[in-house]
């Protein structure tokens, strides 16, 4: 047999009797991808302890093939106050009694090597017995390097990263950082191991911006994925997956609709995506109202370039209004002396590369220019695209 039987894993699943409202996790079409990127509210229940379930569940069927790899991005995110709760939710209910028939009834976390280990307890919570291998080791992905040297589980099939949008550090890293933290845990990978591995990325998440949507190059198709939708994609190497924005349970839905609950500290607008009211959230940025005389245009020669895409920055003096800025997308540009705002080093101006003494002071001084009407607010934009592109830059930066 090649990869898990679904059936007998879809049977296992149904013996816990967990609410349908509860289970994101679709079992029809998890197994036919390496990949799966489920994206959701936090209104939506329980997403990290379902997928904790289901490694529980394939530990069971396949205790040679599964055991448990949960990542995060940063080591911040998996010290012991932020972790050691994590099967929680699922000792409550005796998932772990249910699944393992008795044979295990709970868990316990070593905080030294960051794993959890299924263990047999008394009424008195004195420990019977305990497993032998762990059926959880957690990772930061900024460890990369020294988890090469040290670290690998010939059953670390089942990964997950959870809260994949969420870190502190330079993203342009961290697609690279995860890849090796993979190929790390799951080597070899063999033709006989492959079919056997699964990777899962959750996140709370509407910025259409994300860092992991361009790696998987489905940044385009990300702004209009709608409520319950997925985005199928295939890597360079050929593995496949899909991205899906998951549903909630009427219970949820029927929440949001009636209380203007926060959403990632926003107000109930953002949640619009999710309850299937319009298509990916978004903030609205300032659009020109009237008509542009580009013969009020003093200034051509800025772009910014993030995440593939080139933005102009016109500056303009108009005589009611005075000085703003209008930014919108541009092809790139035709000449070596604009003055380009990137993270990308190789896109960069070197504005002491200008030439002339007097250029240089121009370009200074309408970089000076830009900088201010940001944060004085009178800048247009051309489309919420290029605004919320524009914002995605400026939070890269700062």
């Amino acid at each position: 047999m090649i990869g898990p039987d679904i059936s007998k894993v879809k049977k296992e699943i149904k013996k816990l009797n967990i609410p349908k409202d509860y289970w994101g996790i679709d079992l029809n079409s998890f197994f036919d991808y390496q990949w799966n990127i489920y994206i959701s509210i936090r209104e939506t229940a329980g997403k990290t302890t379902q997928s904790l379930l289901l490694g529980l569940v394939l530990n069971k069927l396949y205790p040679d093939r599964y055991s448990i790899e949960y990542l995060r991005n940063d080591n911040s995110q998996i010290v012991r106050s932020n972790v050691e709760t994590l099967f929680d939710t699922i000792l409550k209910y005796d998932y772990i009694k249910k699944i393992y028939g008795g044979k295990y009834n709970n868990i316990s976390y070593k905080p030294i090597t960051k794993k959890f280990y299924l263990t047999l307890t008394d009424e008195e919570g004195s420990v019977i017995d305990e497993a032998k291998e762990p059926i959880c080791s957690l990772h930061a992905v900024e460890n990369w390097k020294a988890l090469k040297s040290v670290y690998n589980n010939p059953r670390g099939n089942y990964i997950i990263l959870d809260e994949f949008p969420d870190t502190d550090r330079a993203t342009y890293k961290i697609f690279t950082e995860l890849l090796n933290t993979i190929s790390t845990i799951g080597r070899p990978l063999s033709s006989d191991r492959t079919p056997w591995l699964h990777i899962l990325l959750m996140g709370n998440n509407t910025d259409e911006y994300c860092f992991y949507f361009d790696d998987f190059q489905i940044s385009e198709e990300i702004p209009y994925l709608k409520f319950g939708g997925s985005i199928p994609f295939r890597t360079e190497y050929n593995t496949t997956g899909i991205c899906k924005l998951l549903e909630l349970g009427e219970v949820q839905k029927e929440r949001l609709r009636t209380k203007n609950i926060p959403f990632l500290g926003f107000s109930g607008k953002k949640a619009a995506p999710f309850t299937g009211e319009s298509e990916w959230g978004g903030e609205q940025y300032k659009h020109i109202t009237f008509d542009l005389n580009y013969e009020e245009c003093f200034f051509r020669r800025a772009y910014i370039f993030h995440r593939g895409r080139y933005i102009q920055i016109d500056l303009f003096n108009n005589e009611e209004i005075g000085r703003f800025a209008f930014f919108h997308f541009a092809d790139t540009p035709k000449y070596n002396d604009n003055l380009i705002f990137t993270t990308d080093p190789e896109k960069a101006s070197d504005i002491y590369g200008f030439g002339k003494y007097e250029k240089r002071e121009k370009v200074l001084k309408a970089c000076k220019m830009i900088t201010d009407l940001y944060k004085e607010n009178r800048v247009y934009y051309a489309s919420n695209r290029v605004g919320s592109l524009t914002s995605d830059f400026i939070k890269n930066i700062r």
